[in-house]
């Protein structure tokens, strides 16, 4: 069955706590009775409301009394009616809104004035900073309902079969595939203490469902760079009243009116340029105050929006005190056209009992926990529902939760389970070729998995020939405690070497607090390695350059092994972990000439490049023992009701790592000491992009014997010319294979990329229209002057087609401390597949 939780990632959330007494409903219409989709109802002289459905349809609860209750709609005349309620009483009323009288008189102006909206926006712009700092204490309770639609769905995706009904849309591909509702009281205290207790929460056809915790509130537009959610902008776009607005926006005042004691301007926002991070649509400014009484605002594609077609906001603000504005209403409009599938939505987040700059009990704040569940969140029933949601449902949203419910629980009958497990479990050869084969017992507690066998094979010169089929074998235990054992054999049909090995690991996550676990490692057997354990020579395209051009760089050695390796994430940051380990190491040789072509064979390079042959090449055990820790400061953590989780900081992450070869010890020869540290991590720079960076330091504190897998290596690039990229931020893609391998006893290593993301290459025609983005940086080696080795470039990422952008460009040049320059081009493939195997070789390393 094809899931859609992808798509959740596209939304902002939040939520709201309403009391129930009388009850005031109807329906919100225009004059042409046309119905006005979540408009905003309050009672007048508070921030006490609701919104309307995308129906209409609104209902708010009043205790005992007499009211005066607006409503209010951007763009039409607001409406009041006068009303007395019983404590258990039930009134109706259907608003009708006339469009907005707006007095044209001050926007007549000739050709060659400026548009009085500019004097009304710069008003705004002297005040935005005022308004972003007023608010030191803030407190709202919140209600969210979100919804995601399909208008299209098609027949197939990637070969596989799309089951509308079992995404709950009819056969015309119409229907709702998310739905969720959240309750919540937010707390915020400057400089950046914030709190969100969620009450409730309900997802359709997920009684466990836990909705969205980590968002902000509100999307505030008096910050000048707006960040709608991170991965649809990651620049963030540039607010209509932010302080360089006047650079990229045109305006037009369309008018103005009278909204109680204040006179609202109307003002429309356009783009200068096209290809910008900016909105368009309708901003409302209140004269004297400069505030935002009302906005709607897009953005598109066009404009630096990714992975959504379209992203609209509606916010409507309420005036609590003198010069104080606050949101009532916020709607978020997703538009997505993706893989066939045609997704809208709305997120419609009401704010109520806002309060600002009132006191606060400190206890309400934890620098650490940013969210809390209540215990029973997800566990309200519907009679709850029914009173604690301030908008009515839609038809389509009621019977989707009855719908999904029906689902559920056929998804849940063991008879449809077991169905589905021996289904799944069906071996089909192609798939063990291509994708491998899983098998999963009757409880689903224990699966088997192998390998695919396209990449269980390769040809090398020193083994000729090779297969290594894999199989792992995993056993749930109970909750969070899992036994997996890995196996590999491998045979080189020139070598005829017969190698196996294999490694059987426990694990153990806490499950009360989601990303603390650890793990234990037994490894044992004899297998054949790389010198360089980061596997940098790719096996199936060294496969290729070996048989078409006798190019052979993958440099082999045989190893019995004996380890224990332990790894623990204490879940704040902190990772630690070690590994002790026997190994008889073993020289290999090249034993095959074979090729293809018509080339010389001869052409095969020795097992051992020439820059290694100073170092020990002889078989030799080494006892190695390994200690490594890393740390990310800023951890929090959102409480969820049965469990915590960790969040990862924006802080770097340090790294420390000391391996010791310890002679003397099961004849061991080995004698050497390094160590490094290591600081890595991103930099949003907003408008103008991201860096990212790793720093590394190192060195060996003695070299009295070390082997050629001991050494210091780079990852290191194929030979110049045209090739795909090894792995950024860690890979040198043009330095040779082992040319800088070491013992200096300190040197330097730095990858450092300036990603622009559109800054810059959104101003040159074609580049824009294309929406390539621009790469710069750099990966340098250093120990001396005459031993160096570094690399800039020049890249041009996104290559692709709407989200199908998988592709970036290099253009590299490199040179060296013995006046070596190197040139080179590299495609890089942006798909998890082909980064794994640019990343090894298929062969096991623990």
């Amino acid at each position: 069955m094809l899931r859609l939780s992808i798509f959740l990632s596209l939304v902002f959330i939040l939520s709201c706590f309403h009391a129930s007494a009388g009850i005031l409903s109807g329906r919100i219409f225009d004059t042409k009775g046309q119905t006005l989709p979540f408009a905003t109802v309050f009672v007048v002289g508070t921030t006490d409301g609701t919104v309307a459905n995308a129906s209409g349809e609104y209902q708010l609860t009043l205790p005992a009394g007499k009211y005066e209750v607006t409503c209010q709609y951007i763009g039409f005349q607001q409406t009041i009616f006068k009303i007395e309620i019983g404590s258990s009483e039930t009134i109706h009323h259907d608003f009708k809104l006339a469009d907005q009288s707006l007095n044209l008189a001050e926007v007549i102006v000739r050709a060659s004035d400026e548009d009085p909206a500019y004097r009304v926006i710069r008003q705004a712009i002297a005040k935005r900073s005022f308004h972003l700092k007023q608010v030191k204490e803030f407190q709202t309770s919140i209600y969210l309902k979100g919804v995601l639609r399909t208008s299209k769905v098609p027949e197939k995706v990637l070969g596989q079969k799309v089951e509308k009904g079992e995404l709950g849309v009819d056969t015309s591909g119409h229907g709702i595939i998310y739905l969720c509702e959240e309750v919540a009281d937010y707390y915020s205290k400057l400089p950046n203490s914030e709190r969100t207790i969620i009450h409730s929460v309900k997802e359709s056809g997920n009684p466990n469902g836990l909705g969205f915790s980590q968002l902000p509130p509100v999307i505030t537009f008096y910050e000048n760079n707006v960040v709608i959610i991170s991965n649809i902008n990651p620049r963030g776009h540039i607010s209509p009243i932010a302080d360089n607005a006047l650079n990229y926006y045109k305006y037009r005042l369309e008018g103005t009116f009278q909204e109680g004691r204040n006179m609202i301007y109307k003002i429309r926002v356009s783009p200068k340029r096209p290809y910008e991070p900016v909105f368009f649509g309708t901003i409302y400014i209140v004269d004297g105050d400069w505030a935002i009484q009302s906005l709607s605002l897009a953005t598109s594609t066009r404009y630096g929006l990714e992975k959504l077609d379209t992203a609209r906001i509606d916010q409507t603000f309420l005036p609590l005190k003198k010069d104080v504005w606050v949101v009532k209403s916020q709607v978020f409009y997703p538009v997505i056209n993706i893989l066939g599938f045609g997704i809208n939505g709305n997120f419609v987040t009401v704010y109520d009992n806002q309060k600002v700059n009132e006191p606060m009990a400190d206890t309400i704040f934890n620098k650490k926990i940013i969210s809390t569940y209540d215990k029973v969140a997800n566990k309200k029933d519907s009679a709850y529902w029914e009173d604690a949601r301030p908008l009515a449902l839609e038809a389509d949203e009621v019977r989707d939760y009855r719908l999904k419910d029906s689902m559920r629980l056929a998804e849940e009958n063991p008879i449809r389970a077991d169905s589905l497990r021996k289904r799944g479990n069906k071996f089909k050869p192609l798939n063990l070729l291509l994708k491998g084969y899983s098998y999963n017992d009757s409880g689903y507690k224990t699966n088997i998995k192998l390998y695919p066998l396209l990449f269980s094979a390769n040809f090398n010169s020193v083994e000729g020939l090779t297969i290594f089929p894999q199989v792992t074998i995993t056993r749930k235990l109970d909750t969070g405690n899992t036994l997996e054992l890995r196996t590999a054999a491998r045979y080189g049909f020139s070598n005829t070497h017969f190698n196996a090995v294999g490694a059987l690991k426990y694990e153990h996550k806490d499950k009360h607090w989601q990303g603390r676990a650890w793990e234990l490692t037994g490894e044992g057997g004899k297998y054949v390695y790389q010198y360089n354990r980061e596997n940098p020579v790719t096996a199936i395209f060294n496969t290729f350059t070996t048989l078409v051009f006798a190019y052979n760089e993958l440099k082999l050695y045989e190893r019995w092994t004996g380890a224990l390796n332990f790894h623990r994430s204490v879940g704040n940051g902190f990772k630690y972990g070690g590994r002790l380990a026997y190994e008889r190491r073993l020289p290999l040789e090249n034993t095959t000439t074979y090729t293809w072509g018509k080339l010389d064979s001869t052409n095969y390079t020795s097992n051992v490049p020439p820059t290694l042959r100073q170092y020990h090449y002889e078989a030799h055990d080494a006892v190695v023992a390994k200690i490594v820790m890393s740390y990310q400061p800023g951890f929090r953590y959102i409480q969820y009701p049965d469990f915590k989780k960790s969040i990862p900081s924006d802080w770097p992450i340090f790294s420390l790592q000391y391996e010791k070869g310890i002679p003397q010890i099961l004849g061991s020869n080995v004698d050497w000491d390094k160590w490094k540290v290591r600081m890595d991590g991103d930099l949003s720079l907003k408008l103008f992009g991201k860096l990212s960076y790793n720093f590394t330091a190192g060195g060996f504190l003695n070299d009295r014997y070390v082997g050629l897998p001991d050494l210091t290596h780079l990852f290191g690039g194929d030979d110049p010319g045209f090739t795909l990229a090894s792995p950024y931020l860690k890979a040198f893609q043009l330095a040779p294979f082992y040319l800088y391998s070491n013992t200096q006893p300190l040197y330097g290593e730095t990858h450092v990329e300036y990603d622009m993301q559109g800054f810059l290459s959104n101003k040159i025609p074609g580049f824009r229209q294309a929406k390539l983005y621009f790469i710069l940086g750099t990966n340098t080696f250093y120990a001396n002057p005459d031993f160096y080795f570094a690399e800039a470039f020049v890249s041009v990422d996104n290559i692709g087609y709407k989200i199908y952008r998988y592709f970036r460009l290099d253009f590299l040049k490199a040179w060296d401390g013995q006046k070596r320059q190197y040139y080179g081009i590299r495609l890089g493939l942006k798909i998890p597949a082909i980064q794994r195997l640019r990343g090894g070789d298929g062969d096991i390393e623990w």
